[in-house]
């Protein structure tokens, strides 16, 4: 069996395609996550009608539509968990933003541009660490 099918399993909303390319890559690479990619709301929405996350990581390019999107996956209105773990991507961010964010339990706003270590860290921290196998 693959190391791959036990790995949580992230959507990732990114309209960027060399963003969603990279972290996608080194996801694998590093065996962190499986990353379902797509480029916008709508296209993940759809997603999540036949998928099923472990957490999401979500671009905020798309404006009033992203966060409205946050809200109804908090309001149970989307077709995965309502406290699906959150990770939210934006060129820049303000106090208002930062309290919306909060308000919509996400756990980290990650500005643009970024270091792949961050959001390396970022996801490890988002599950708990697997138990060393017992010699």
């Amino acid at each position: 069996m693959s190391p791959f099918g036990k790995l949580p399993k992230i959507l990732l909303i990114e309209p960027d395609g060399l963003v969603r390319g990279t972290v996608a890559s080194v996801c694998r690479e590093l065996q962190l996550a499986r990353v379902r990619q797509e480029i916008s709301v709508a296209a993940g929405e759809q997603w999540l009608k036949s998928g099923s996350p472990q957490a999401l990581l979500l671009s905020l390019a798309e404006g009033e539509t992203a966060l409205e999107f946050l809200q109804r996956l908090r309001a149970g209105s989307l077709p995965c968990a309502a406290d699906l773990p959150v990770v939210a991507m934006a060129r820049e961010g303000n106090a208002d933003l930062v309290l919306k964010l909060k308000e919509l339990d996400v756990r980290r706003l990650l500005l643009q541009p970024f270091r792949l270590r961050d959001v390396i860290h970022t996801l490890e921290q988002l599950w708990p660490a697997p138990e060393p196998l017992a010699a």
